[in-house]
């Protein structure tokens, strides 16, 4: 009986802090706006791909394929890229109160989809900038690399508008 008293005593003297007594804040209309815009320079890197990923010399010279703007459209190259560290915004989610909850489990399956496709480009993207150099290597080794970061993006911007639809922005 004592033991009981004492839990209750412990339960009222330290109540559970609630989410948003933890310090958790919802993300703000900035933070979610840096999702849209990304998605949309996802789009525009996806329907110019090849443009985009290729760097010819001014004067008339060779052309070669460069991944850095897949890594930069990712939000992985600077920290005013609209996708940088966007996970930390859909960590924020969970203290929103959202038009259907119902939408949360499929909005945490797309952000672990856009994770894995982030990180899946990223490596892809990398390999690509030194497959030109590797012994076997040569520009259909950088193509090679570049088209599978290529399929990533697809998914990271199939992933983004899960995202946008489930948040309803």
């Amino acid at each position: 009986m004592a033991a009981a008293a004492s839990v209750g005593f412990l339960a009222t003297a330290n109540p559970l802090p609630s989410m948003a007594a933890s310090g958790g804040a919802p993300p703000t209309r900035e933070e979610l706006n840096r999702i849209k815009v990304g998605y949309e320079g996802i789009e525009y890197l996806l329907a110019n791909f090849d443009k985009e990923t290729t760097i010819c010399r001014e004067n008339g010279g060779e052309c070669k394929r460069d991944a850095e703007p897949v890594r930069r459209y990712l939000g992985l190259r600077s920290t005013t890229d609209p996708l940088f560290q966007i996970e930390k915004v859909f960590n924020k989610v969970k203290y929103m109160e959202l038009e259907d909850p119902d939408k949360l489990e499929t909005f945490f399956e797309a952000t672990e989809e856009f994770n894995s496709a982030i990180n899946l480009s990223n490596s892809m993207a990398f390999v690509s900038q030194f497959g030109e150099y590797n012994p076997g290597g040569g520009k259909d080794e950088v193509l090679k690399y570049l088209n599978e970061a290529k399929k990533q993006v697809v998914t990271v911007r199939d992933s983004l508008k899960v995202i946008i639809d489930a948040l309803g922005i």
